[in-house]
């Protein structure tokens, strides 16, 4: 598959000045980039300990503005992620309680995004000269696959992969469901939703080198958790973990004076209501009352 020129300005680029105007930096920055040693600063997530590698300032901007370039061209309906209007929200939206569902994502997706499969976007798809291709691929790519930390790894691990997503599409057709793609986070809702249809979408994974892993089932009825959202019979719902968690911050924030500490926590607690309140509007009225005790909080602060 190729993509009409409209779509993309990555499409059909022939030579690195042409390249580096698309970016906007110059002929000069593009190489000093490709030519340094590292441009990631890497570290370890205390919390999930997974090495994450996120790229340096003058990186991080073409990573960006590759990621927006990239979101301009046509994805099907299925995909919810890095895409302007959707969402895990949106993701978790097109599934409902009323027949059974598969849940399935890739181990390890970004370090098992291989700089080959990058590489083979640009050449094949894109229609890139192969030094451009090679250029893309060095700076979009890190130890041999896709960064943990870039905002670009969204997007393009799905172009990178393209034909498998299309695939297991074509396998949940198949199957009588709907199919939904969060980055790697894939759920399969309808009447063929079983345990064959897991064990066909990990041969389609393991067809790409990759292992699909995490899997569940869930019966006609059974309330499911989709990309942090919880499909019940009411309608979406916010998971007891993330009340749970919230809870947590209310009692936090009541036992604090008033002053910075105490603001810091309505700050985040408002953040996290409003977000609540768009997958349930029940939690509207808390995050409108913790905005305004935020409120109250600055005006002090200052």
């Amino acid at each position: 598959m190729s993509y009409p020129r409209n779509q993309s300005i990555f499409y059909k680029i022939t030579s690195p000045q042409m390249l580096a105007d698309r970016l906007r930096v110059t002929l000069d920055e593009l190489n000093e980039l490709c030519a340094a040693a590292d441009n990631y600063k890497r570290w370890t997530d205390k919390r999930t300990g997974r090495p994450i590698q996120e790229p340096k300032p003058k990186l991080d901007k073409i990573h960006k503005r590759l990621a927006a370039l990239l979101a301009k061209i046509d994805t099907p309906d299925y995909l919810h992620s890095a895409i302007k209007g959707r969402s895990y929200i949106t993701n978790a939206s097109g599934h409902s309680v009323d027949t059974g569902c598969v849940k399935i994502d890739v181990r390890k997706f970004y370090p098992s995004v291989r700089s080959q499969a990058v590489h083979h976007f640009f050449l094949d798809r894109m229609l890139c000269t192969g030094d451009v291709a090679g250029i893309l691929t060095k700076l979009l790519t890190v130890d041999g696959h896709l960064p943990t930390g870039s905002s670009s790894s969204p997007i393009l691990s799905y172009f990178a992969y393209e034909d498998m997503f299309e695939t297991l599409a074509a396998l949940a057709k198949v199957n009588g469901c709907i199919m939904t793609v969060y980055v790697d986070d894939v759920v399969f809702t309808g009447t063929g939703a079983t345990r064959g249809l897991i064990y066909a979408a990990r041969k389609v994974f393991a067809s790409y080198r990759l292992y699909g892993h995490k899997t569940k089932l869930f019966r006609p009825g059974q309330p499911r958790i989709i990309t942090g959202v919880a499909v019940t019979k009411e309608g979406m719902k916010l998971p007891n973990k993330r009340q749970r968690g919230i809870a947590g911050d209310l009692a936090t924030f009541d036992s604090l004076p008033n002053g910075r500490e105490k603001l810091i926590v309505a700050r985040r607690l408002t953040g996290r209501l409003f977000e609540a309140s768009q997958i349930d509007p029940a939690w509207r009225s808390k995050a409108e009352a913790m905005a305004a005790e935020r409120d109250n909080l600055q005006r002090f602060d200052h």
